[in-house]
């Protein structure tokens, strides 16, 4: 009887090759969207390097605490109107927390 354990070893091997493709689909990184659209093509805050475009900044860097992250962001780019942190949007109270460091405009 060596049909269940070759499907069983089979079904695992199966298993093993989807988690990576999983845990590699998950967003990594931070993502600011300030009241105005950043008028930079780059900025950095600490040591953390941030590519702009369109309405956004991002970085792939996973370092930090996010409300940190998002605090340091805002205080480069003023108000922002979202923030995700490894593909988890900020809720509006910890947007409003991370708003208070917001440069002026």
């Amino acid at each position: 009887m060596k049909t269940p354990a070759l499907l069983t070893s089979a079904l695992l091997s199966a298993a093993a090759l989807t988690l990576p493709l999983a845990a590699a689909a998950q967003p990594r990184g931070y993502s600011a969207v300030p009241a105005t659209a950043p008028t930079i093509a780059a900025m950095m805050t600490r040591s953390t390097p941030w590519k702009c475009a369109g309405d956004r900044c991002v970085t792939n860097r996973t370092e930090g605490s996010p409300l940190t992250m998002c605090q340091l962001a805002a205080k480069e780019l003023g108000t922002l109107t979202a923030f995700t942190a490894n593909g988890e949007a900020f809720a509006a109270e910890q947007l409003a927390k991370c708003n208070t460091r917001a440069k002026s405009a």
